[in-house]
């Protein structure tokens, strides 16, 4: 992700609240590449952030996600995001998902298609 002018505070890196906003980008480029699509049936429990160090305009953000733990009903995403050309950690940090059933807003089982997915792409 290209830094933007919009991501910066004043005291000239990115904002500490617009890492969330790459961590959820993330989040739904994973489902759009991994089933096609996305649709909100689940909520962000938690969200654990370490700043590591500060990017800046005109570098470039990685984000890089995989699986870490998996329950009956939530999962845990974790995240490395890092500065392009120079390798440097911005920041590491973890969510926890729960699937939910949008009608009653309450947690359900992840469905076993989700689940065999989420498997797959677990990191030991």
């Amino acid at each position: 992700m290209d830094i933007r002018f919009r991501d910066i505070d004043m005291l000239g890196h990115v904002n500490s609240a617009v890492y969330a906003t790459y961590l959820e980008t993330a989040r739904i480029k994973y489902f759009l590449s991994r089933f096609g699509r996305y649709e909100p049936t689940f909520v962000l429990r938690r969200a654990e952030l370490d700043y590591l160090a500060p990017l800046y305009l005109g570098e470039i953000a990685v984000v890089e996600m995989w699986v870490g733990s998996i329950g009956e009903s939530s999962w845990e995403f974790r995240y490395r995001i890092t500065e392009k050309n120079s390798g440097r950690i911005a920041i590491e940090a973890k969510t926890i998902q729960v699937w939910i059933d949008p009608d009653k807003g309450s947690k359900v089982k992840i469905p076993e298609k989700v689940k065999e997915v989420l498997e797959a792409d677990k990191a030991d």
